[in-house]
C-alpha cells in the first residue's frame, strides 16, 4: 500500500502539507506495505520537502480514537533495517520527517 492520496494537514505558510501518520510500536501480525508503510525518519529537514529527492513531513498522530487507518491516517513503522529509499521492494522504505 503506497498511498497515491493521503490524509493531510496544513503545516506551513507556503502551502506544505504533512501526511498524518500513526507511528506503530510493533508490526506482530502485521504484512509490510499492505498493513503499515515502513519509514525511516531523516535527520535534517528536506528542502525541498514533499519531493521523491527528499522526504515526506509528517504529523503524527497523539491518538487514533475514534479516526480509521487509511481514511484518518496511515499507519508506518520505522524500520531501521530498510535500506532502499523510496522502493517498495523487501528492503524499501520511504523517508519521513517530524
Amino acid at each position: 500500500m503506497i498511498p497515491r492520496c493521503y490524509p493531510s494537514t496544513y503545516a506551513t505558510a507556503n502551502g506544505e502539507t504533512k501526511i498524518v501518520v500513526n507511528v506503530l510500536a510493533s508490526t506482530t501480525g502485521l504484512k509490510k506495505w499492505i498493513d503499515y508503510i515502513p519509514v525511516q525518519n531523516q535527520v535534517s529537514a528536506p528542502v525541498p520537502a514533499n519531493s521523491y529527492d527528499t522526504a515526506m513531513l509528517v504529523d503524527v498522530l497523539a491518538s487514533t480514537t475514534g479516526k480509521v487507518a487509511g481514511r484518518d491516517y496511515i499507519n508506518v513503522y520505522e524500520d531501521a533495517s530498510a535500506t532502499v529509499a523510496w522502493s517498495t521492494n523487501a528492503n524499501g522504505y520511504i523517508p519521513i520527517y517530524y
